[in-house]
């Protein structure tokens, strides 16, 4: 009871001041009544609304005062005042669509039609007059009416291909599928700056299209239409899109390079895909189409960069395969090494000399050779300080990762000296700190890393954050930090690549200390180390000791994603599903359930 004599004593105060206070009493009136409509409480907020639009004669405030009267079920009182609107607005069709929906809402069907078939017999062949009347009718979702709108507004104004997009976007909300994709083709032949919206719509289609029943109409419309426009480069264009959003690269990439012919174009197109095919570690079809950008000659502008990020995807395709051997590694670094001969501009090759040299180091046992390579380019006084950074921070891994510690600390400190509040610069102080963490000295490398929590680069920020909560969350009972120290040293050997090293210090952790509150994350890096050897059952068993053994600790829920991401690896769908099924229920708040959702509802389709 009190609340209803405030919300009238609050409506009578506002209501008598909205006419003599002007815009700040329309604001706070405005605001009370679309928080009472928010909450429910029709009642006084259509009071509000009566007020606001009478004052303004905005629509906004009809709107929501007719909608109050529905939501009220006082059909009589909205139909009396939505017919004093029409009487005193005849030219502003969309008065007539609101009495109709108040007619619907009342189930007087009949009445409903009467009305919007007199909005449509009163329209005028005015561009504006039209676009209001369906927008109108979109807003009541009578889409059916929206559509004979721009029927007729393509007869009254003599021009048959008017309205296609809209059309289609109306076929979009009844989810007809056929006749959206039939319009959308018409409208963007026609205009083909109508691209990118098209795209965009078909992006929201594919979202809702759950059983899939698109993807068979867009393929079967796009070459049945390009069949009768064979010369259409629009229709070719938004079909690789298309082929892009299924990930179907290789159709993609056949499309791409039909358009980039017939238009002479440099390449960019094709450099494109390559990249987002690497990205979907589709490694074949982006090989193909950084060969197809070089076979186009030297004096094309992106004929260096293609032959570049060809040798970078041939890296990152052995680097991503299960078992390689010694003698591929070795004929990529020969590739490297005749493209570098061939090419003696630093700025140009500064990710080639990088990459070659992180290959002479890390695959091929060769440091002492990479480090005098880049130590020899280093000495060139010219090289533009962005590439001598990008070369000093390989130099300095290297010599990390042939244990040379306090040359690498030497060489990051001058990187973040030359590079203060840039990225580079951040990274540098971040492996700054986790050589001092590898050292032992977890409370300077905790003190740098804290540093770094305020980076502006988001990925160094997190990584310093969990570097740091890892050795707080470890070392506050352990003040002689034994454990995290083992720990420490077990992570530099498998940065060394000494798997096997690494993976003995870890089981001595295990042994000596079994209760340590380091020990799920023990078993954690063992089913990396496995995972990384392709030793899946080794994998495995490590996750189930985590989830079994440490089931509340913080990687428990980490575990189960990954083990079921693992079985499904293994081709053992079932069990997956059980894992994600579980993260869904035993740890609904875990960042990974969003993931979990949609893989769970990938294997059950």
């Amino acid at each position: 009871m009190k609340k209803i004599l405030t919300s009238i004593f609050l409506i009578s105060l506002l209501s008598g001041t909205l006419y003599s206070f002007g815009q700040l009493n329309i604001q706070s009136g405005s605001s009370l009544a679309f928080k009472y409509f928010r909450d429910k409480e029709y009642k006084p907020a259509s009071t509000l609304f009566y007020d606001l639009y009478d004052v303004t004669k905005s629509k906004t405030y009809y709107n929501y005062y007719v909608d109050c009267l529905l939501a009220l079920e006082e059909f009589k009182d909205a139909e009396s005042f939505v017919k004093k609107q029409v009487r005193k607005n005849p030219n502003d069709n969309s008065f007539l669509i609101s009495l109709g929906y108040v007619y619907k809402k009342w189930n007087q069907e009949e009445e409903a039609n009467i009305q919007y078939n007199k909005a449509l017999q009163k329209l005028k062949p005015i561009k504006v007059d039209i676009n209001n009347v369906a927008n109108a009718f979109i807003t009541k979702r009578e889409y059916e009416f929206a559509a004979k709108t721009y029927k007729k507004g393509r007869e009254l104004l003599k021009q048959a291909h008017l309205y296609h997009i809209e059309l289609g976007n109306i076929y979009l909300y009844q989810r007809d599928f056929e006749k959206m994709l039939r319009e959308f083709l018409i409208g963007v032949s026609i205009d083909p700056t109508n691209l990118s919206t098209v795209q965009n719509r078909l992006q929201s289609a594919l979202t809702q299209d759950i059983d899939s029943s698109l993807d068979p109409i867009i393929r079967n419309q796009l070459l049945n239409k390009m069949q009768t426009e064979p010369d259409n480069f629009v229709l070719k264009e938004l079909l690789q899109w298309y082929f892009m959003q299924k990930k179907q690269f290789q159709p993609a990439l056949a499309q791409a390079r039909s358009i980039d012919l017939i238009k002479k174009e440099d390449g960019f197109r094709l450099m494109a895909l390559a990249y987002t095919a690497r990205t979907n570690q589709d490694f074949e079809t982006a090989l193909k189409a950084f060969q197809l950008v070089i076979d186009k000659g030297s004096e094309t502008s992106n004929y260096l960069k293609a032959k570049t990020e060809l040798l970078e995807t041939k890296y990152l395709q052995l680097n991503e395969a299960k078992i390689v051997s010694r003698e591929e590694w070795e004929s990529l670094a020969s590739l490297y090494d005749r493209f570098l001969k061939q090419n003696k501009n630093t700025g140009q090759t500064t990710k080639a000399i990088v990459q070659h040299s992180h290959i002479l180091s890390a695959y091929l046992n060769q440091s002492n050779q990479a480090i005098e390579k880049l130590e020899t380019v280093l000495k060139n006084r010219s090289i533009h300080p962005q590439y001598k950074s990008e070369i000093k921070m390989e130099l300095a891994d290297i010599k990390l990762f042939a244990n040379e510690k306090w040359d690498a600390i030497l060489l990051y400190s001058q990187i973040e000296k030359a590079n203060k509040n840039n990225t580079i610069g951040y990274e540098a102080k971040f492996k700054k700190a986790k050589v001092s963490y590898y050292m032992g000295e977890l409370k300077w490398a905790k003190a740098q890393l804290d540093a770094l929590k305020g980076s502006t680069s988001k990925l160094i920020a997190n990584d310093a954050i969990a570097l740091s909560q890892l050795i707080s969350d470890n070392t506050t009972l352990d003040t002689s930090y034994t454990a995290m120290k083992v720990y420490a040293e077990a992570e530099f050997l498998v940065l060394q690549k000494k798997a096997d090293e690494a993976l003995n210090k870890l089981d001595e952790l295990i042994r000596n200390q079994p209760a340590h509150s380091l020990i799920d994350e023990v078993y954690f890096k063992k089913y990396e180390i496995y995972l990384k050897q392709n030793k899946l059952n080794d994998a495995l068993a490590n996750l189930e000791k985590i989830i079994t053994d440490h089931p509340w600790d913080s990687l428990a829920d980490k575990a189960l994603f990954n083990k079921g991401k693992l079985l499904e690896k293994m081709q053992n769908s079932s069990e997956a599903l059980e894992c994600y099924k579980s993260i869904i229920t035993d740890y609904p708040d875990s960042i990974f359930s969003v993931e979990a959702r949609k893989r769970l509802n990938a294997l059950r389709n």
